[in-house]
């Protein structure tokens, strides 16, 4: 298994979530961002990096919206940012920053 997401990936989840933060609906264009592992790298399974698993939030894993979901495990969870290791992503909606709910 591959340590990180393809590029192509990467960019198939920016243009996903219109390069914006999934959070707060911060443009990532010229700003700090991560693509975020919605089951966490510490839960590997088959499709970790793939687009299902993974968001755009701005800031890092300390900072911006990636720091507060990481800091923030209830809500992240309530709200699909974070799946906890024995949930299968493709079945958790997200909560996008204009309160819209999908699987992605």
């Amino acid at each position: 298994m591959s340590s990180k997401p393809s590029q192509a990936t990467r960019t198939a989840v920016l243009e996903r979530d219109r390069y914006r933060c999934v959070r707060c609906g911060q443009s990532i264009r010229n700003s700090q961002y991560s693509i975020h592992h919605r089951r966490l790298r510490s839960h590997p399974y088959p499709g970790l990096h793939e687009t299902h698993n993974l968001i755009t939030l701005c800031g890092s894993g300390t900072t911006g919206c990636h720091g507060w979901v990481h800091g923030h495990p209830h809500e992240a969870y309530e709200h699909g940012w974070m799946v906890h290791g024995w949930q299968n992503p493709e079945e958790m909606p997200v909560t996008y920053w204009d309160g819209r709910e999908r699987k992605i």
